[in-house]
């Protein structure tokens, strides 16, 4: 189970070579190689300041430090460490760069230390960033993979930590660490999100939520506030919001390896889940209960198992939770509390969308309507001119007509059909304004009629996710047969 460092060296490049030479640490010197360099620190110093100065690379950060440390008694062969060590830095450098790679033997457990020249031979620098400290891990990764050793899983929930965030919570002065004990405390004794709210305040805390993207909390003391989803995904607003559900009603409690454990039987449980029918509905005790079942399941299979063995992270239980949890919400911001309360949501969904389409379907006719004396308007507006110098001359009038017969017919007809809309040219720009507007009216029906379209279908999914309560169970069931086949092969 590697585990991978990067230090950047500034100043002290002779000395951090010199360090990892030791003779006492790497049996006088048989686990020391150089690329590009020599093995004797003094010598490697010099031949890398040397291709500083050729390359007029001088200034700046002087190189960098990785270190790849194995878990004690996991690999027992230094010469396997060290021949990781070769191989997990031509991948990192290849032959660009000067470097000298070190096992040492001196701890309980064997690690590998690497310092390259921070100028390529080629005189490029070389980018030190969270990405190269990634593809560093990546790539030892790999490696530890080819010898059959564990690695260290990747969780996407867990928040990263500067050193001083990480120093500050071991000393027992990290404001994070408070403001997430004092969280978790109140919770514990809180039937409802009002009620957690309130108690927060009690202790001192200002907090920001509903008006703003994300909840903030500012402890006592505190200079600036801090997002929920900073402290951590168990932080959020939702998901206080759901530990406070599942803590106030049906007594979960949360253990080392199992998330969440009730602490009732399973009478006391149904009791609870009646009396929370009474309060909220039916359908939110089945979402309650089913997300409960998958968090359980999933928190579970997110525990390190015995015999230290990692296997891979299933994201179908995550998806399910999402997908659970968003519809438990929905159902509570339109008050859906039972099957019938549901089932007359979607008639009356449905009714809806076909009250809108007709009304834009009359509304679409009409517009048809509008348009065309719209276009009888413009092409009025158009001729105008040419029409009255045609009327208003008496001698050359005839030749006018012949001149501009298609412009005097077009004008003509399109004053005939604005007569018979009973429209007169003062009323043009009124009416060009009503078609504008009402053009505007029907693309609010359509983006109306677009919007309960979607609010049916979330509709559905709820009630399809409630048919199916069956296969969920099923699900949870296959999967906790899976996990007792993996312990117990001979079951």
């Amino acid at each position: 189970m590697p585990y991978v460092k990067q230090i950047t060296i500034r100043t002290t490049l002779n000395r951090s070579l010199k360090y990892i030479v030791n003779g006492d640490k790497t049996d006088y010197g048989c686990f020391v190689t150089g690329v590009n360099c020599a093995t004797n620190d003094k010598l490697a110093y010099k031949q890398m300041l040397e291709n500083k100065k050729k390359h007029n690379k001088e200034k700046g950060t002087l190189g960098f430090h990785f270190i790849q440390s194995f878990k004690e008694n996991e690999i027992n062969d230094p010469y396997k460490v060290h021949e990781i060590g070769l191989k997990w830095a031509d991948k990192l450098f290849g032959d660009k760069y000067q470097f000298i790679i070190s096992t040492h033997l001196d701890k309980g457990h064997y690690h590998n230390h690497i310092i390259i020249n921070s100028v390529s031979l080629e005189g490029k620098k070389f980018n030190a960033c969270k990405q190269s400290l990634k593809d560093a891990r990546d790539y030892s990764d790999e490696i530890a993979k080819e010898y059959n050793l564990n690695i260290i899983p990747f969780n996407k929930d867990s928040v990263p930590k500067s050193y001083k965030e990480w120093n500050e919570e071991k000393r027992g002065t990290s404001w994070k660490a408070h403001i997430k004990k004092d969280i978790d405390s109140v919770i514990k004794s809180s039937q409802t999100f009002e009620g957690f709210m309130e108690k927060m305040e009690q202790l001192g805390y200002s907090m920001k939520q509903g008006h703003v993207k994300y909840m903030t909390f500012k402890a006592p003391g505190m200079e600036r506030s801090v997002r929920g989803k900073t402290l951590g995904p168990e932080y959020t607003e939702d998901r206080i919001k759901e530990r406070i559900l599942l803590q106030a009603t049906f007594k979960f409690t949360e253990t080392k390896r199992y998330r969440y454990r009730t602490r009732t039987s399973r009478t006391k449980l149904k009791d609870a889940a009646r009396q929370y029918k009474y309060k909220h509905g039916s359908i939110a005790v089945n979402f309650v209960l089913m997300l409960a079942l998958m968090r359980t399941l999933r928190n579970r299979d997110s525990a390190q198992p015995a015999n230290g063995r990692f296997k891979k992270k299933d994201f179908s239980i995550d998806l399910q939770i999402l997908k659970l949890t968003s519809q438990l919400q929905y159902a509570g911001q339109y008050n859906l509390r039972s099957h019938s309360d549901l089932q007359d949501a979607i008639s009356k969904s449905r009714a809806t969308i076909g009250n809108i389409n007709s009304t834009i379907k009359e509304a679409a006719d009409l517009q048809q309507g509008m348009k065309i004396a719209v276009q009888a308007m413009e092409t009025y507006s158009r001729y105008k001119e040419i029409y009255d110098e045609i009327m208003g001359s008496t001698i050359r009038r005839n030749l006018l007509k012949r001149k501009y017969q298609i412009e005097y017919e077009t004008f003509v007809k399109a004053s005939d059909q604005l007569k018979n809309l009973g429209l007169n040219e003062r009323e043009f720009d009124l009416y060009k304004a009503k078609e504008k507007t009402h053009g505007e009216m029907i693309e609010r029906l359509h983006e109306k009629s677009n919007e309960e379209r979607k609010h049916l279908e979330k509709l559905l999914e709820i009630d399809r996710t409630l048919q199916r309560r069956g296969s969920i169970s099923s699900f949870i069931e296959k999967n906790e047969k899976d996990r007792r086949r993996e312990e117990d092969p001979n079951l």
